[in-house]
């Protein structure tokens, strides 16, 4: 379910220095809403409800446990400066008032283009060349390695079309966003709340099917659900392991049980080797995926 959406005028009213504000998206989390800042510079200002009960001990522990989560992510994404990691804006976090209630607020750039999942939606079934799923899949694992280094040690947990940019831009052309429920393998006590899921089924690896998975979560968790997004990707929309019209514990079931589509049996007019890294990237056993971010890339080059 989207998380409350505020109207425009009360977040103007919330913030008489930003001008143009209109509502962008809705997430499980957050809304976004478009603004231009003081110095005119148009950014994406995240708005995040958070729990308002603090009448017991518990209610305020669970309230500071998710301010502290929002705080993790806007830390993360102010260090990591990959081009390839979604920038914040000017836009300082803290808590605001809006309607009456307690809100987590920052912003992020606005980068130019639309999402992924967007392009594999206009695009009808079109799919793209071999160039271009390499470079799509290049930036996701130049952006996985970027939130992995041994200063952020973070699984994003969530890398799916809808969380990817298509900027269009030469240096940048694809861009992750949205660490709402990025996992840090340091602060194991700062989750998720217990009332949303932390994934989507589509793109979670197999392992986050195991309740202990924190245990043993790495960057080959994204690895796998970058290997998912390249095959939608590269096949206009088709999925390696759901079918249409499926459950959540059929789909559950496949991610588990059954072996993937190959890339080959959609695309059999990519390179081999393409076909094959994407194919590994889609092991169900994380050790069997790719560990060496170089030879990745190297083969990506």
């Amino acid at each position: 379910m989207p998380a409350k959406r505020y109207s425009d005028s009360a977040v103007s009213a919330a913030f008489p220095e930003l001008s143009g504000i209109r509502h962008f998206d809705a997430g499980s989390y957050k809304n976004v809403y478009t603004v231009t800042t003081g110095s005119g510079r148009e950014e994406m200002l995240k708005i995040a409800p958070i729990l308002q009960d603090e009448s017991t001990d518990d209610a305020r522990a669970l309230r500071q446990q998710e301010i502290g989560r929002l705080v993790r992510e806007t830390k993360v994404l102010g260090s990591c400066q990959s081009p390839f990691v979604v920038h914040l804006g000017s836009i300082t976090s803290s808590i605001r008032q809006i309607e009456g209630e307690s809100c987590f607020v920052y912003s992020e750039e606005r980068l130019p283009g639309s999402s992924l999942e967007t392009v594999i939606e206009l695009g009808a079934g079109a799919k793209p060349a071999e160039a271009e799923i390499k470079s799509l899949l290049r930036c996701l694992v130049l952006g996985i390695q970027a939130l992995w280094t041994s200063e952020h040690k973070t699984v994003h947990r969530d890398i799916k079309p809808a969380n990817i940019f298509s900027t269009r831009l030469p240096d940048r052309p694809y861009v992750l966003i949205d660490l709402g429920i990025a996992y840090n393998v340091t602060e194991p006590g700062l989750t998720v709340r217990a009332d949303h899921v932390p994934h989507t089924p589509l793109y979670m690896a197999p392992e986050m099917v195991d309740s202990n998975f924190r245990d043993t979560l790495s960057y080959r968790a994204d690895l796998y659900a970058a290997g998912v997004t390249a095959f939608v990707f590269a096949t206009g929309g088709v999925h390696p392991l759901a079918k249409r019209g499926e459950g959540l514990s059929k789909t559950y079931h496949r991610i588990i049980t059954q072996e993937p589509t190959r890339l080959v049996a959609e695309r059999p007019d990519l390179s081999p080797d393409l076909c094959g890294l994407v194919d590994q990237f889609l092991k169900k056993k994380p050790a069997l995926r790719p560990g060496n971010f170089t030879l990745i890339l190297n083969q990506l080059a």
